[in-house]
């Protein structure tokens, strides 16, 4: 059984991870951690964790923990990282791993020495259907990719976030959206080598909520829409091929993808009409599934699907787009 700490009980720990770790049999939450006393013992209780803290020095002592998964805004990600490795402790970390590229460094040097396992939680690239893509793309049947279209559109005040770290940098959009593009984009083709086009503009906020983008990788270039302000969220990716294209929905569809190939369309869905179900109760299966993977990591029964060093990638790419910004 992994005894899981959580660091950070806000919305996005209730909404989806606490929600992801209760499917799961194999791991259970021993302690939660948080500043605000009220939202610790809401989770405390959601949770059913024997132990809660408001001191960070405390929850850190203790020995009943064996993994952390870090949930704060993404100022406090690389010093938590740090302090749980420095612990003896597995980490799970919401996205970013750092908020620079110089600090994932220093968290990939930490893992290296203690030989603890550091996996930057992207959920999406737990997706069924994205593992059903990967299936199609291994079969050849489909000849090389063509191109890549992604878009990642939500709508920030239905999230109802309990922080605004979001709204207080310029590029706003890039920090929140992007590395769920980026995660699923290197997987497929590798990692980005540059940033061919940026066009972004502020439509709802004081900050870039919406964006166009253009990536170059070694093989292929990769399209991307990023957007806050959207009625209906969406994270859809399309994968043109030689012999035919691929199209799922990861966010509202994360068991259905679209084929088409040689002339011929096909509709793939594993569960149907009981997703819907799920999607009401806030039960994305990419959770679970990082959760799930997450333990066979620790547990030394599956290779790592995302590295410290994919996560450096993403800040890199980040960076430029960013830059570009910038420029313009």
């Amino acid at each position: 059984m992994l005894r899981l700490g959580i660091i950070g009980c806000g919305r996005v720990t209730s909404m989806f991870h606490l929600r992801a770790i209760e499917q799961l049999p194999d791991v259970s939450v021993t302690a939660v951690l948080d500043i605000d006393e009220a939202r610790m013992r809401e989770a405390q209780i959601e949770s059913g964790a024997e132990k809660a803290y408001h001191i960070r020095d405390e929850f850190f002592q203790d020995l009943d923990i064996d993994a952390v998964a870090i949930n704060t805004p993404p100022r406090f990600h690389e010093e938590l990282a740090l302090k749980a490795l420095e612990h003896g402790m597995h980490v799970i970390c919401e996205k970013p791993l750092a908020e620079t590229i110089e600090g994932c460094k220093k968290i990939q040097e930490a893992q290296e020495s203690t030989g603890l396992i550091v996996l930057p939680a992207h959920n999406y690239r737990f997706t069924p259907s994205l593992t059903l893509m990967e299936d199609y793309l291994a079969r050849d049947s489909l000849g090389e990719i063509t191109g890549i279209q992604v878009a990642f559109e939500n709508n920030l005040k239905l999230y109802r976030s309990e922080t605004d770290f979001r709204q207080n940098k310029e590029n706003g959009v890039v920090e929140d959206v992007l590395p769920h593009i980026l995660s699923v984009v290197q997987h497929l083709v590798g990692h980005i080598n540059s940033v061919e086009y940026v066009d972004w503009w502020c439509k709802n906020y004081d900050v870039c909520d919406n964006m166009k983008t253009r990536f170059g990788t070694s093989t292929v270039s990769v399209d991307a829409s990023l957007s806050w302000t959207t009625l209906r969220p969406k994270f859809v990716v399309s994968i043109d091929c030689e012999n035919g294209s691929l199209c799922s929905d990861l966010m509202m569809n994360p068991y259905k993808l679209e084929v088409s190939m040689n002339g011929k369309q096909e509709t793939i869905s594993e569960k149907g009409i009981s997703w819907y179900i799920d999607l009401i109760k806030f039960k994305h299966p990419s959770f679970k599934n990082q959760y799930h993977h997450f333990n066979q990591l620790i547990t030394g029964k599956e290779p790592q699907r995302i590295t410290v060093e994919d996560e450096i990638n993403i800040l890199e790419t980040m960076k430029l787009v960013s830059d570009s910004m910038r420029i313009e």
